[in-house]
């Protein structure tokens, strides 16, 4: 079988191949969002920060290059509060001041990815045409 190579030819019936792959792609970010919603609603903090870490993953291309810098800045600062509380994080101790950081912490570093896929329109915003 023959290898058609039309399919990186963006113009004409290869339409259909970039919409599946959009679809595939906001699917996927749908998934990592809803885990991210369901780990907070549960406080469940370990998994809350691999689902973000997912997220990175999702977007990182999208970002350039000072927002990558400011990332490894989020990450750092959301990585020093888990270490400083891991009784907190690992749900062993309820105190009041730990798992409040924790929290922070975490959804501090969820509302920074988010602001990124907002600024970056992987929301799904349409281009309005201007005639």
């Amino acid at each position: 079988m023959g290898f058609n190579y039309n399919n990186y030819d963006n113009s004409g019936d290869n339409n259909e191949l970039i919409y599946d792959l959009r679809q595939t792609y906001a699917k996927l970010l749908d998934e990592i969002l809803c885990r991210i919603a369901e780990c907070r609603l549960h406080k469940d903090y370990i998994r809350w920060f691999e689902a973000l870490d997912d997220l990175h993953t999702e977007i990182s291309q999208k970002l350039k290059e000072g927002e990558k810098k400011d990332y490894e800045k989020n990450i750092r600062l959301c990585v020093e509060t888990l270490k400083k509380y891991p009784a907190a994080y690992n749900k062993q101790s309820q105190e009041i001041e730990g798992v409040y950081a924790v929290k922070s912490a975490l959804k501090n570093l969820e509302l920074w990815l988010k602001e990124m896929m907002e600024k970056h329109k992987m929301y799904g915003a349409r281009e309005e045409v201007v005639l």
